[in-house]
């Protein structure tokens, strides 16, 4: 194989693009040569018999052009003889793209299962999707202080910090940075451990943020509060409420305390204050300390679930 991935990897990271996006667009690129072989230029033929390839494994059209923008990028790379070809393909219709979603009762039962049998590291993670709607590849790179959570904002807009409801203080203890892959396979293994059969395989950590987000819709929360809550760019803002989100002064603070009040996993979180944490199979609870003048909330060692 040669290194045409490794050309549009090193492209992307070049211009500023993140590790995992250069990653994700090299192994695009692999399949790509997989398919119509090992070439300095490739041209029409090529791109129609992947495309052949992809229909006929049953690729929804909106993968299909996700899939088509690494080829796009290789054929400047490459200097394809007349570009990329222009093809006419069918548009996508809202309904055809799949945004699978969890009801509110199965975030609930994730968090109450999870409680038992999930590792210090399976549990920071769940609680931090399911508070603050976390995008995979934001969980990877999120810095967990005591009393705010710093985000990386995954679509390219600023860097949020977010305060820490007393509910989950104690669950993210445990947190560990990785990489958007082994957060995948992370939620696949917590999915298994509390037995819950997924739809479908393209449920993940953003069917979590999906229901999140229909929750607090459903609370009709104040809609700038909730889209800046939910770390949409500005770009994005401002094509739903133009000036407004310039002219309107953001307190993060003050969106996150009014978002909490109306949360809907927070108290699924408050509940059972006992709970096994599987890394070392001790029981603990949680028990409040003073800081900075406030109660919150701490890991106490109880012991073993035997001597209880």
């Amino acid at each position: 194989m040669s290194n045409i991935g490794e050309r549009v990897y090193e492209d992307l990271i070049a211009r500023g693009k993140s590790i995992n996006t250069a990653r994700q667009w090299r192994g695009k690129v692999k399949e790509f040569v997989e398919c119509c072989g090992d070439k300095a230029v490739y041209d029409r033929e090529d791109v129609i018999k992947f495309l052949t390839q992809m229909r006929e494994a049953g690729w929804r059209q909106s993968s299909i052009e996700t899939m088509m923008r690494p080829l796009k990028l290789l054929a400047q790379i490459q200097q394809w003889p007349g570009g990329f070809p222009k093809l006419a393909m069918k548009k996508v219709r809202g309904d055809e793209v799949n945004r699978p979603m969890f009801s509110h009762d199965e975030v609930i039962e994730m968090i109450r299962r999870g409680k038992q049998v999930f590792t210090q590291r399976e549990i920071s993670a769940l609680a931090l999707a399911t508070t603050y709607g976390l995008r995979r590849e934001e969980i990877c790179t999120a810095e967990v202080g005591f009393d705010k959570v710093k985000v990386n904002t995954a679509k390219g807009g600023r860097v949020v910090e977010h305060l820490i409801p007393d509910e989950i203080r104690p669950f993210i203890a445990g947190y560990k940075r990785s990489d958007v892959y082994y957060m995948t396979r992370l939620f696949h293994r917590m999915v298994e451990k509390i037995g819950m059969s997924l739809p479908g395989p393209a449920f993940g950590w953003h069917s979590i943020r999906r229901a999140l987000a229909t929750e607090l819709v459903c609370a009709e929360v104040n809609m700038l509060n909730l889209l800046r809550f939910m770390r949409w760019s500005d770009a994005t803002l401002k094509g739903e409420f133009g000036m407004l989100v310039v002219y309107a002064q953001r307190d993060q603070e003050q969106i996150d305390r009014s978002i909490f009040a109306v949360h809907p996993y927070l108290s699924a979180w408050r509940e059972n204050r006992e709970f096994k944490v599987v890394d070392d199979e001790k029981l603990y609870r949680i028990e409040p300390i003073d800081y900075k003048g406030e109660s919150v909330l701490r890991l106490v060692c109880i012991g073993k679930p035997s001597d209880n």
